[in-house]
C-alpha cells in the first residue's frame, strides 16, 4: 500500500506521518510539505491513500483531492485538520474520512479498516524486486535480471537509490562514472545506450513502466519496486531484521547512504 501524508506545518506532518507509519507498518509513506511537492513526483497517480491537510497556502488540501482524484479516481482521500467547517465540502467530494488533528495511530488504523475504495493486497509479482541490502539485484518473477552491460545495471541501482526522485542527466553521468576516464564523466550519447539496453531489459519481463523518463532526466516509479531499502525506511521489521550494515557493495558513490544508514 501507497500512502502520501501531507501538511504544510513540519511537526504536525512528522505526527501524522508516524501515526500512519504506525499504523500501517507495511506501507510505503511519502510525507509532503505541500501540493506543488506532491504533483511532482512522477508517481503522484499511484497512492492508495492519501491523509491531507485542508488549510494550506497555494493549493488547498481540498483543491489537492480534487487534482489527486482527477490522477486516480480511486484514490482515498482522508482529511486530517484541526478544523471542522470544512467537513461538508470533504464528503461532498466522497471522501474516505475526516481526521481531527492531533491524528493518532488508532485514528489511522481505524481509516484504513474503512477505506472507500479498499487496495488490492500487495504482490511483488506485480513489481520488480530489487535488493539493495549486500550486493544490487534486481529480479522478475523470481529470476535475477540479466543487464547487457554492467553499467546499465549500475544505472538502475542509482535510480532506485534515489527513491522515485526524477534526476538530471548530468547528475546521473558524473555518478555512475565516478573515477573513470580521469573524472571527465560519462559521454551523452553512450547514457542514451545504457538507458536504451535498461529499456529493453526492463520490457522484456515486463516491466517497462519502471524507469520514469523526462526531458533530461530520469527516475523510477518507486510503486512498481518491491525494495528492502525503501522497507527499511518505511520502519518494515522484516528490512529492518535483515540489514547487516551492507548496501549496494559494488558501487563506491553507495557509501555516503550507507554510512547514513549506519548511523
Amino acid at each position: 500500500m501507497r500512502i502520501l501524508a501531507v501538511d504544510d506545518k513540519e511537526m504536525p506532518r512528522k505526527v501524522l506521518a508516524r501515526a500512519v507509519a504506525e499504523a500501517a507498518p507495511d506501507a510505503e509513506i511519502v510525507a509532503c510539505a505541500n501540493a506543488a511537492e506532491v504533483l511532482e513526483l512522477p508517481d503522484a497517480a499511484d497512492f492508495d491513500v492519501a491523509f491531507l491537510d485542508v488549510g494550506m497556502p497555494g493549493m488547498g488540501g481540498i483543491e489537492l483531492a480534487r487534482e489527486l482524484k482527477r490522477l486516480n479516481p480511486k484514490v482515498n482521500v482522508v482529511f486530517a485538520t484541526g478544523f471542522g467547517e470544512y467537513m461538508a465540502d470533504a464528503f461532498a467530494m466522497h471522501s474516505s474520512g475526516y481526521l481531527m488533528k492531533p491524528v493518532t495511530a488508532e485514528d489511522v488504523a481505524a481509516e484504513l479498516e474503512n477505506l472507500r475504495f479498499p487496495p488490492a493486497p500487495p504482490a511483488d509479482e506485480g513489481r520488480l524486486v530489487v535488493h539493495c541490502f549486500g550486493d544490487f539485484e534486481a529480479f522478475a518473477g523470481g529470476e535475477p535480471l540479466a543487464f547487457e552491460r554492467a553499467k546499465t545495471k549500475e544505472l538502475l541501482a542509482y535510480l532506485v537509490h534515489r527513491r522515485g526522485a526524477v534526476v538530471p542527466v548530468r547528475e546521473v553521468e558524473a555518478v555512475i562514472w565516478e573515477g573513470a576516464h580521469g573524472g571527465k564523466g560519462i559521454s551523452g550519447s553512450y547514457l542514451r545506450t545504457l538507458v536504451s539496453d535498461l529499456k529493453r531489459t526492463l520490457e522484456a519481463c515486463g516491466h517497462a513502466d519502471v524507469v520514469v523518463r523526462r526531458r533530461g532526466a530520469l527516475g523510477v516509479n518507486a510503486g512498481r519496486v518491491s525494495c528492502d531499502y525503501y522497507d527499511f525506511l518505511a520502519g518494515d521489521p522484516l528490512a529492518l531484521a535483515a540489514w547487516q550494515g551492507e548496501y549496494m557493495e559494488q558501487y563506491s558513490w553507495a557509501e555516503a547512504a550507507k554510512a547514513s544508514l549506519l548511523r
